[in-house]
Order: C-alpha cells, then sequence, then structure tokens
C-alpha cells in the first residue's frame, strides 16, 4: 500500500512538472531564427568594430568568420581559419598558406587583447566569397556630417537613395514622416527667433533627409584618423549569426503635441517608423517612459492606445517601460509602422522634466524606443542622480502647440511656425539622427545668435549671460571638431533655466545652463563635448557613465590645455585631488554607487583621471586618433566598452592591463 501511494505520488508531481514546463515553454518566447541574410561589408556594424593595418581592413577572426558559418582557433601565435576552404596564419607574419597554397597576405594578423584581427579579403576567402566581389573603390567623403566615409549611394547633403535593403524603410512609411522631411516648412516666409538681438541671421530649411538611411562607416574615413584603408563594398556570404551585429537603420519619430504649460500637460501622437536592424526576427518592440521613473517628481506618462500597421495591439507596462506585443513577427529589415497616443504630466520644480513659473524644460517627455542590451532592452535606472536612461540615435520631426507668445528651443532645427488659432505650432526637424528630443518654453526669451562655420548658435536667456556663454560654445564646437571629427547639424541651442542640483544638462543640439548658479565657462564646454560623447557617439549612461561623463572632463582639460594653461593646471588639480577621494571602480551600475558624491567623484573625477591615464601612456596624438576612430565607426550607434577597450589597446598601442585599476571585471 505505501509503494502504491507513493508512486501515485510521483507520477503526480510528475504529471504537474509536465505541465508547468508546459505552461513555460509556451509563454516563453522560442528560439530566435538563424535567417540567412545576404549583405555587404558597409551594411553592417561588429560588435567587435575593424581595425586598419597597412592600409588594409581588418577584422575579427572569432567574431567575423561565425557570422556565416566559419571558424577560427589560434594558439601561442598560429592559427587556422576553416570556412569554404582552410588557411594558415601566423601572428605577425604577412606569410600564410590558404587552400594548402602558400600566401603572402597584404597585412600581418594580430592580436588585440583576446581578439585575433585578419584581412577583410582573407576571411571572405576562407569564406568563399571572391575578394573583389561587389565592387570596390573609396569610401569617398560621405554626407557633411558622417565624419567619415559613409557608403549606400547617399550624396554629398545626406539625402538621396540609401543602400540596398534599406529602401523598404522609406518606402513603407506612410502619412506624417515619410519621405524627406527636412525641406518642407509649415509656414510662410523665412523664420526667425522672435526677439533676437545678435546679427539678423534667418533659419533656413533643414537639409533633407531620408529616413531610415543606413547611415553606414567603415574606418580610415576622415573624421581624424588619418589616412585609412580603401572601403571594399565587399558581398558577403549569407550571414547566418543569430547575434554580434546590427544593420545601421534608423527609426523615425514623428511627434504631434500639445502643450499646456499652465496645466503642465502634454498631449501627443508619436508614429514610429521603424526597421527592424537585427538580424534575428522581433515579436515585440520596448519603450521606456523617462518620467515614470521614481526620480519624477510627481511626472507621468500613459499610453492610451498603440495600432502596428494600422492593426490594434496588446500592450503591458512593468517598471516604467510599455512591453509592445508585435501582430507577427518582424522580420530582418522588414518595416513597419506604429502609432500610439501619449499623455506626459510635466509638475512644478527645477528638474530636467519640470516648471517654474512660466519656464519649463522638457525632457524625457514621450515614449522612447528601449536600446538592445544583450537578450532585452535597457530600462530606465532608479537613481535620482546621473542620467538613467539612454537610447538609439533616430530621425525627428516634431511639431509642438503652445500658446500663443511662448517661445520654443529645441534639439532640433526651427523649421517652421504657424498660428493656428488658439495655437502656435511650432515645427522642428533633427537633419541627422539624434538621441532624443527635448525642448525648453518660455514668454519672454531673449534670443542671442552667431555663425560658427556652418552652424547657427542660438542662446535663450533672460537677464543670463548669453553672450559669454556663446563666445565659449563657438570657440568649443571649432576645438572638438578640429580633434573629434565634424559637427553634422546646422544648428547648435543654448538655454538658461532653473535647474536644481545640475550645473548644466546636455541634449542633442541642446545644452540646458542653470540659472541657479554661477556662470561657469567650463560648464559650457563639457557640455559641448557632450555633443560628441553622449550623442553622435552614444554609450550605457546607467552602466557605463564613464565613456561620455570622463570623456567629457577630460575634453574639456584639452580645451583648456590649449586656450588656458593657467585654468588648465587648476582644474587639473582639482580632478586630480577630487579622484583621489574615490576608490570606486569608474564602471559600476548607477545604483551601486549609493549616492551622487560617490557617483561624481568615480564616474566624473576618476573618470578624467582614466583619460589622463591613457594620455601618460599612448601619447596624446595616439590617444585622439583612436577617440576619433571611435567617433568614425559609432557614429550615431552606441559603443560597446569592450570595443572602445580594443580601439584604445589597438590605436594607443597600450598593454589592456592599463585598464585595471580603473575597472571592475574588466
Amino acid at each position: 500500500m505505501p509503494k502504491r501511494i507513493l508512486g501515485l505520488v510521483i507520477l503526480s508531481l510528475s504529471i504537474i512538472a509536465l505541465f508547468a514546463n508546459l505552461r513555460a515553454s509556451l509563454r516563453a518566447d522560442p528560439e530566435p531564427v538563424r535567417t540567412p541574410l545576404d549583405a555587404t561589408f558597409k551594411q553592417i556594424v561588429l560588435d567587435a568594430p575593424p581595425l586598419e593595418a597597412a592600409g588594409q581592413i581588418m577584422v575579427s577572426a572569432g567574431d567575423f568568420l561565425p557570422l556565416a558559418g566559419g571558424s577560427a582557433d589560434w594558439y601561442q601565435g598560429r592559427g587556422v581559419l576553416r570556412g569554404n576552404v582552410s588557411a594558415a596564419i601566423i601572428v605577425g607574419s604577412r606569410e600564410a598558406t590558404v587552400a594548402g597554397k602558400p600566401r603572402r597576405l597584404a597585412a600581418a594578423p594580430f592580436l588585440v587583447g583576446d581578439k585575433l584581427y585578419i584581412p577583410l579579403q582573407l576571411a571572405l576567402e576562407v569564406l568563399g566569397t571572391p575578394a573583389g566581389g561587389g565592387g570596390n573603390g573609396n569610401t569617398g567623403n560621405g554626407t557633411a556630417g558622417s565624419g567619415a566615409g559613409i557608403s549606400s549611394g547617399r550624396n554629398a547633403s545626406g539625402a538621396g537613395s540609401t543602400g540596398s535593403g534599406s529602401n523598404a524603410a522609406s518606402d513603407a512609411r506612410k502619412g506624417p514622416g515619410a519621405g524627406s522631411t527636412g525641406a518642407a516648412r509649415d509656414g510662410p516666409g523665412p523664420d526667425t527667433f522672435p526677439g533676437e538681438r545678435g546679427p539678423g541671421t534667418t533659419l533656413a530649411a533643414g537639409r533633407a533627409i531620408v529616413p531610415g538611411a543606413a547611415s553606414v562607416i567603415v574606418p580610415g574615413g576622415e573624421g581624424g584618423t588619418g589616412s585609412g584603408p580603401q572601403s571594399f563594398d565587399l558581398s558577403l556570404p549569407p550571414i547566418q549569426a543569430s547575434s554580434g551585429f546590427h544593420f545601421r537603420y534608423h527609426p523615425v519619430y514623428d511627434i504631434q503635441a500639445r502643450y499646456d504649460p499652465d496645466g503642465g500637460v502634454i498631449q501627443g501622437e508619436l508614429l514610429l517608423a521603424y526597421q527592424n536592424p537585427y538580424p534575428t526576427p522581433l515579436r515585440r518592440l520596448y519603450f521606456n517612459l523617462p518620467a515614470n521613473a521614481p526620480f519624477g517628481n510627481g511626472a507621468a506618462t500613459t499610453v492610451t492606445r498603440v495600432v502596428v500597421n494600422n492593426r490594434p495591439v496588446a500592450v503591458r507596462l512593468q517598471d516604467g517601460q510599455l512591453e509592445v506585443s508585435l501582430p507577427r513577427v518582424l522580420a530582418p529589415r522588414e518595416t513597419l509602422s506604429l502609432a500610439l497616443s501619449f499623455k506626459t504630466t510635466v509638475p512644478p520644480g527645477n528638474t530636467r522634466l519640470g516648471r517654474a513659473g512660466d519656464l519649463s524644460q522638457v525632457a524625457g517627455w514621450y515614449p522612447i524606443l528601449a536600446p538592445g542590451n544583450g537578450d532585452t532592452r535597457a530600462g530606465v535606472a532608479g537613481t535620482p542622480y546621473g542620467d538613467p536612461y539612454f537610447a538609439d540615435a533616430a530621425y525627428y520631426r516634431v511639431r509642438l502647440s503652445l500658446p500663443p507668445g511662448y517661445q520654443v528651443l529645441a534639439s532640433s532645427r526651427l523649421t517652421g511656425r504657424q498660428e493656428r488659432g488658439e495655437w502656435t505650432v511650432w515645427s522642428f526637424n533633427s537633419e541627422q539622427p539624434v538621441r532624443e528630443f527635448a525642448f525648453t518654453a518660455a514668454p519672454d526669451w531673449r534670443f542671442t545668435t552667431c555663425q560658427a562655420g556652418a552652424v547657427q548658435l542660438v542662446a535663450a536667456d533672460r537677464g543670463e549671460a548669453a553672450g559669454a556663454a556663446l563666445e565659449v560654445a563657438s570657440q568649443a564646437l571649432e576645438f572638438f571638431q578640429e580633434i573629434y571629427g565634424p559637427y553634422p547639424y546646422s544648428y547648435l541651442h543654448l538655454a538658461f533655466v532653473p535647474l536644481d542640483n545640475l550645473a548644466g544638462m546636455e541634449y542633442p543640439g541642446l545644452i540646458l545652463l542653470s540659472n541657479r548658479k554661477p556662470y561657469s565657462p567650463a560648464v559650457v564646454i563639457h557640455e559641448i563635448a557632450h555633443q560628441w560623447w553622449y550623442n553622435l557617439v552614444g554609450n550605457d549612461t546607467r552602466q557605463a557613465a564613464w565613456i561620455d561623463e570622463g570623456l567629457a572632463e577630460y575634453s574639456t582639460l584639452l580645451f583648456y590645455r590649449r586656450y588656458d594653461p593657467g585654468l588648465y593646471q587648476a582644474k587639473l588639480a582639482e580632478i586630480t585631488r577630487l579622484a583621489a577621494g574615490s576608490s570606486d571602480p569608474i564602471n559600476l551600475p548607477l545604483e551601486e554607487y549609493g549616492s551622487e558624491q560617490a557617483y561624481r567623484r568615480a564616474v566624473y573625477n576618476r573618470g578624467a583621471a582614466f583619460w589622463l591615464s591613457l594620455e601618460s601612456a599612448a601619447g596624446e596624438e595616439p590617444l585622439r586618433k583612436a577617440l576619433a576612430f571611435v567617433q568614425s565607426y559609432y557614429r550615431y550607434e552606441i559603443v560597446p566598452p569592450r570595443s572602445l577597450l580594443i580601439a584604445l589597446t589597438y590605436y594607443g598601442k597600450i598593454d589592456s592591463n592599463i585598464f585595471s585599476p580603473f575597472l571592475r571585471n574588466n
């Protein structure tokens, strides 16, 4: 009898476990489909970045070959590459054996940390693709704002058709946001900022853009990397990998919103054109709602309607993130349109999303696509300090309606202003991809303008030092373009606003300067540097703030080193003193610092000390070339920390052990 009971118990438990596993498997996502894709080298961005040697593009064998079913093994300087044919190579030697025959390579393989780099042509030959497939030629100068050669048929203005695989993005876009947005105006005649007191400057229409274009950059173009390799638009074998790279396709946000400053309410409609940039199908999209973070001070965003390809879809809100289930799987390179309605409360307060009297600063106010982060999508941190969210770059077209009398300065170019009854509609266009769209509004702004090359600078103030800020900003803009590469927008805006606990805050093409603190030129320079390190090249600000904040501080030091050696020494001494007060690794997640003071000392001051130590080991010029390369290859992308360290190790010719005193789990 006990044996029968025991047997029934075991059987019952087995049945329960079977049904539990079956239910879990039905609820879980199926394994990603490994879809073969035809592509060219210029259409993809690799997690392990391509480098250059002897005028050749070099790729990481262990990362690149498996994309098409090949493999690479190496030990003590000797390696074997396998694919359609096999090859034996020696690190540091141009002598190799390919398909059993001796071969002299165009460039010798080399190691960067644990990455074996080989010539791209050799990799393609091993995989069975002719080295000249797809045509060859230089990258050219690319677009006016590329910072490097851009392929895929884009012309010098950034307009024109995109390369293979990206036309679906523009063809499938219907309604607002479709086609070239930059040249259109909503109102008659040229627009100028009301009340401007600088030289009379007309705000011309933005350059035409192609939404969703594949702005692909390969190493060795312009942007400060020096003479580099020729770019061969080589056809790749059908790609089979499920991770390790993505296609360079930028989403397009078309936002129409009405903001009532008195009530602190934004009612908005967002139309998103999105092309799957990953080599695996997508079943969901995720949106971050920054206003709903714990630090929001009463801010909130609610989403009331989501439609994908004209079909209502189910959504789920969890931990400040909106999960959107797609009506069907979105294949690689396939495009969808998504429309949603949202409402955001802008609370009183001197915060990044807040209003003080009749002045509002508005950031993180709409649902924004959550960037990929391995197998998940990055959410919003819960800290009141730091930058708790980050975003992929995208094109923006925004129309904001505000009561008459209000004036708006935003992180895009003003392309139109039109009176419509009881509202004034302000139209903006980003021209090129940007990380996000923020704006500030007040009824009595005074605008001061100046021109810095092709860039129009506009400062909005109500009695603050606008002229001095513009002078410093213009000089910093010129300096950072010289060392990091071109600034690709025709606008740069500064606004003095009430910010508590912050001296300044950066947004794409828009810098907020706190009028609650004494004016500091160093803050302006720091925020200008963020236009390169945060916007043009992004990073995970929750896990790797040492990249953008440390580089912004280091860049400020470089500026003063050239233009004011006395201030350079003073600021260097201050950073050194504050960095000595922290032993925390600079790459902790925001939450682990525990306080704003600990965060700032580690990320800002020790972060700057990190870059100074690299400069001491590598030399100022090699470090500059490494950073210019990163700006070239990762422009409009998010740089993974390990990929950044690969570039620093290679171009700086330094031992990777130098990173250990600063980084945890390097």
